[in-house]
């Protein structure tokens, strides 16, 4: 057998790894002792000190010892147990682990006690305190390996920020204090409101700018506007049961419903807790507990993108945000004039976005190489004139997807048109979906196609550039959202392009059938289509507010 020293050692690397292990497995215990206020401290990145204090239920005093031990808990007696935990923490290990590779001392209903490296060195009476404080101290000292693994202090304390934000997103209804090296790091309320504990971690404009989703009894949570996203995954927290996971099937299931509103590289924030029955999902798989199996994952998936598409459905327009004047100095910048038109209003009920307006906009001009100035019942509205009218396209396309009925004009004469055999054999595999899009095709010899009809809104003198990038969009994406993606790439060289001039009528239509679009606040590679100048923006800056 192994020496016990030796068997703490693995057990203790396979649950605690960095100091914000320690800070997860606290919190987890508090948690699971019915605390509403948990309050962490941390020193030297959590390598010199982690002090965790709640006030839940505590550790009977004749137990304290008791629950340092290995596979000690009392949270769960039996096998048939583990089939349905409703706890953070079952399996015994955490506090005996972090025992094993610091120095730690706790107290709780009048008892203390301290070990060091899995020894106890002292025991006996202490403070008639609510709840358990836990003190971690001097970690992995006996353990100056594990030292060498971790990183920087700020990469450290970066952890241990993101661990507690994450609990204090989805257990809104606690209040959590965590302070690094006597400075406030995360501090929220606990007064329930998730809008609230956003705003608390990463402030209260992100906060605003979310969307709840509402209506579902097993997934809950607010997920970001499309015009608020990052650069990275750091901002999405998912969770089962209140237990943040990672989980590359619900990353995806989110990351899919953004398809088409967030350009490439860029992530929503969003905060998902996915209420489910104990049985139906296993976290019994990793020794972190950071992964879990479901049953029936795919109806998770299904009602997790339900959830997220519901709220998309209101997300609104990109508005203008001018940042606050640096000083009184103002630059004025040449450039192309604004063309005016007399027009008259164009009065329709349209749903847009899941909220109705009054008034088609007005169109008032063009602007620069490719705006379209209009006036609409908020405000003035900019808008890319190529991303608008892409949009409009790519969802007359999927319509026709959908409804198997392609719209094509046969060309006069027909265009051949060099493509790689990757194209080809791409070409041929869909065939029938792009005829519904209005592309028709015979095969010229090895590498070449000839061309015979288009799509009715692609100019003809763009089809043999149209054609190889949508081929090319088909090879690249085999599977699922192939033909979507072929069908944004044929979108955007049907569209009119950025600096073509467009007479009244034009832009009327066009602005038209932006109002009548469905997700046309984006283009269908996630580029804004509008921006929005409100009149109250207007009202203050023009001082005519008083």
């Amino acid at each position: 057998m192994l020496p016990p020293e030796v068997a703490d050692a693995i057990a203790a690397g396979e649950v605690i790894e960095r100091p914000a292990s320690v800070v997860k497995e606290l919190v987890e215990n508090a948690l699971d002792a019915g605390a509403r206020r948990i309050s962490i401290d941390a020193r030297g990145a959590g390598k010199t000190s982690i002090r965790v204090s709640d006030d839940g239920a505590g550790i009977p005093a004749d137990e304290l010892a008791v629950a340092f031990l290995r596979h000690t808990t009392s949270k769960l007696t039996k096998l048939a147990d583990l089939i349905t935990i409703q706890s953070f923490g079952f399996r015994g290990e955490a506090l005996a682990s972090i025992a094993a590779v610091a120095d730690v001392e706790s107290s709780s209903a009048g008892a203390r006690l301290r070990i060091r490296a899995g020894e106890l060195i002292e025991q006996g009476a202490g403070p008639l305190l609510p709840g358990v404080v836990v003190e971690v101290r001097d970690l992995f000292a006996n353990v100056p390996a594990r030292l060498k693994f971790l990183k920087s202090d700020a990469t450290e304390v970066a952890a241990i920020k993101e661990v507690v934000s994450a609990f204090a997103l989805l257990h809104p209804y606690v209040r959590f204090h965590l302070t690094i090296d006597s400075r406030a790091a995360v501090s929220s309320s606990g007064d329930g409101d998730r809008r609230r504990a956003i705003a608390a971690v990463y402030g209260p404009p992100v906060a605003a700018e979310m969307l709840e989703m509402v209506g579902t009894q097993m997934v809950t949570g607010l997920v970001s506007q499309p015009r608020l996203s990052r650069g990275s995954r750091d901002g999405m927290v998912l969770a089962v049961n209140g237990r943040p996971v990672s989980a590359r099937s619900l990353v995806y299931a989110l990351e899919e419903c953004y398809q088409r509103r967030l350009e490439r590289g860029r992530h929503p924030l969003a905060v998902i807790d996915i209420g489910i029955d104990p049985e139906l999902v296993d976290v019994n798989v990793h020794p972190a507990k950071k992964e879990v199996r479901f049953r029936d994952e795919g109806a998770v998936f299904a009602a997790l993108q339900r959830a997220v598409r519901a709220a998309l459905d209101g997300s609104d327009p990109y508005r203008y945000r001018p940042a606050e004047p640096q000083g009184v100095a103002s630059t004025f910048m040449a450039g192309p004039q604004l063309t005016l038109h007399e027009a008259p209003a164009v009065v329709a009920a349209v749903e847009t976005n899941g909220h109705a307006t009054n008034a088609v906009l007005r169109p008032i001009g063009q602007a620069g190489p490719g705006y379209l100035v209009a006036e609409g019942p908020h405000g003035l509205v900019l808008v890319d004139q190529h991303a608008a009218h892409e949009r409009i396209l790519y969802n007359r396309l999927l319509e026709r997807l959908r409804t198997g009925r392609g719209a094509s004009q046969p060309l006069l004469i027909p265009q051949a048109v060099d493509v790689e055999p990757a194209l080809i054999a791409a070409a041929i595999d869909h065939r029938a979906e792009l005829a519904n899009l209005g592309l028709e095709y015979e095969e010229f010899g090895p590498r070449s196609l000839r061309i015979t009809a288009v799509p009715t809104e692609l100019p003809s003198g763009r089809a043999t550039a149209a054609i190889q990038e949508t081929l090319a969009a088909l090879a690249e994406n085999r599977g699922d959202g192939a033909i979507e993606k072929a069908a944004a790439a044929l979108a955007c060289h049907s569209a009119v392009r950025f600096g073509d001039t467009l007479d009244v009528a034009e832009q009327r239509r066009l602005l038209a059938d932006l109002e009548a679009a469905e997700e046309s606040i984006t283009c269908p590679h996630g580029r804004p289509t509008r921006l929005l100048v409100e009149w109250q923006e207007l009202t203050r800056h023009f001082r005519r507010n008083y």
